[in-house]
């Protein structure tokens, strides 16, 4: 890691942070085949960017190894520094195989294939329920489930990124400066790989891991793995450098010097609106201002601007001139112009229900929520914690939703999407303890059934499509030759000493299951047993 001195983040890499804070924006859509063909350009992007990072440690690593055997002053100048750095080196490189076996398993599943290696084109990238299922239903080694076991190596990656313990790393820490430059990358780390809870949407907190695999595209996640698997690269090659300078910073010499192309808004933008992008130089004399031409055009503030004309891929190319230099530093760069579009995502389903508040999580790529004008046709809709609510009116058999936006000043129709109102689907009853969900075909043992957290609950499953918050209101339950009610979902005192009376294979039965949608409709359950083991 070269600090903010001598190897600061590359306008590639800041290229990506921009593309990954559009991909995120993007991944509740539900999402087209552009738009899965943007998660692959942008996979492919970044692995672009990982072959450039390793070509640089591995040029760092040969450098700090020729110092290392220059004479024995060098090797006690630069050993030490050289064995944090192949730890760091063996570190990185372990967890970012753990990532590449992760993405193969996934893609494994998806395209019902066993590539050695991540394919170049994902058939099935729209698939939500595999990557889903390997990160939820299957267990690691360590008898987590997947995403746990993820997380914990990500945890574990932070906390060596962003711990000293070398002899040499602790001595450097006197110097104020140092210890101040340490201090910015361990915070920037602590970020990066950062594993706390997220604040979705509706201002409700959920794990780390579900942000990323819950119910997400095959293409996104393969996406937002390979940006880990970069962002390892990147941490690597900032931490060599920043160990080779700390050992004799004066040793390392810029030679070579790249143009980059960062999109101001974006790489996908609408007909009729403009393109911006910044082209900026990496390595170079920062006293020292370079130049920029395309098409024959001079740029001296970097930034290049034209008006978006016809739909499709759009290429642009140019050089770079340095100060007392008269060699061209070439560069190219490209985006999408897009015909006015909308995606409409059902949170819940792709279905609308009756007596049901049915959230909507409506946007168009370049244009703010605030300039969208969202309406409904057999329907009444309203605004609640960044989703569109619509509740279809009573007897509609259909719905549409069309949305308008204001694009440079003027009104625009983006879409609009018709959809089958359908009434609620009813749950089943199940028996909850300690997490795990029981539907009575198993025999459970009187310390599960009775345990503090043991519940009745109506949900239409694991596995199920929805998840909505039904509550059930009362229940009876058959034990002992008597027939007891509880209000709410719980056993009754009563009801456990008579728990704790049954035999053996002997059968609780649950009857009389009330529970309330969230239109606030009473309904009943079937009955359903729990046999005692």
């Amino acid at each position: 890691m070269g600090g903010a001195k001598n190897c600061p983040e590359t306008p590639r890499q800041r290229m990506i942070g921009m593309m990954y804070l559009v991909l995120t924006a993007m991944l509740a859509l539900n999402v087209s085949a552009d738009i899965l063909n943007g998660f692959t350009k942008l996979r492919k992007s970044m692995e672009s960017s990982i072959v450039s990072s390793d070509a640089r440690t591995e040029d760092i690593m040969k450098t700090f190894e020729l110092q290392c055997n220059k004479d024995e002053g060098s090797m006690k100048k630069y050993g030490e520094w050289f064995e944090i750095a192949k730890a760091n080196k063996q570190k990185s490189d372990e967890f970012y195989n753990y990532i590449e076996k992760f993405k193969l398993a996934i893609v494994n599943m998806v395209e019902g294939a066993e590539y050695s290696q991540m394919p170049d084109v994902i058939q099935n990238g729209s698939d939500t329920n595999k990557p889903h299922e390997y990160a939820f239903n299957y267990r690691a080694e360590s008898g987590l489930s997947n995403a746990e076991d993820f997380r914990s190596h990500m945890e574990d990656y932070r906390q060596f990124m962003t711990t000293a313990t070398a002899e040499c790393l602790l001595t450097k820490m006197h110097d104020p400066a140092f210890a101040h430059e340490w201090e910015m990358k361990k915070g920037t780390y602590e970020q990066l790989f950062n594993t706390e809870d997220v604040q979705n949407e509706e201002g409700a907190y959920i794990s780390w891991e579900r942000s990323i695999f819950e119910e997400m595209p095959a293409g996104a996640v393969f996406a937002l793995l390979t940006k880990y698997q970069n962002d390892i690269r990147t941490a690597e090659n900032d931490y060599l450098n920043f160990y080779f300078n700390a050992a004799g910073r004066s040793d390392f010499v810029v030679n070579s010097a790249e143009a980059f192309v960062i999109p101001q808004n974006g790489e996908y933008i609408m007909q009729g609106s403009k393109y911006r992008a910044k082209i900026v130089s990496a390595m170079l004399d920062t006293n020292n201002t370079p130049i920029f031409y395309i098409n024959g055009q001079e740029y001296t503030d970097g930034y290049y601007e034209v008006t978006a004309s016809g739909i499709g891929e759009k290429t642009y190319s140019g050089y770079m001139l340095l100060p007392n230099d008269t060699t061209h530093y070439p560069f190219k760069g490209q985006y999408t112009v897009g015909a006015p579009s909308a995606t409409i995502s059902n949170i819940d389903m792709d279905v609308i229900y009756s007596g049901y508040d049915n959230k909507y999580n409506i946007s168009v790529p370049g244009v703010s929520v605030e300039q969208l004008k969202v309406s409904a046709t057999n329907a009444s809709i309203t605004k609640s914690n960044g989703n569109w609510i619509v509740r279809p009116n009573a007897n509609a058999k259909t719905v549409t939703l069309i949305v308008q936006a204001e694009v440079d000043g003027k009104i625009m129709k983006m879409g609009e999407q018709p959809y089958r109102v359908k009434p609620l689907p009813k749950p089943s009853a199940f028996f909850v303890s300690s997490g795990t969900m029981h539907d009575g075909s198993t025999a459970l043992s009187k310390k599960i059934i009775t345990a503090s957290d043991a519940h009745i609950e109506a949900s239409y499953g694991p596995d199920g499509i929805l998840n909505l918050p039904f509550t059930i209101v009362s229940f009876e339950l058959y034990a002992g030759g008597r027939i007891m009610k509880a209000n709410g979902n719980k056993f009754s005192s009563e009801m456990l000493k008579a728990v704790q009376r049954m035999k053996s294979n002997e059968m609780l039965n649950i009857l009389t299951i009330k529970y309330k949608e969230p239109g606030g409709a009473i309904k009943t359950l079937p009955n359903f047993g729990l046999i005692i083991k």
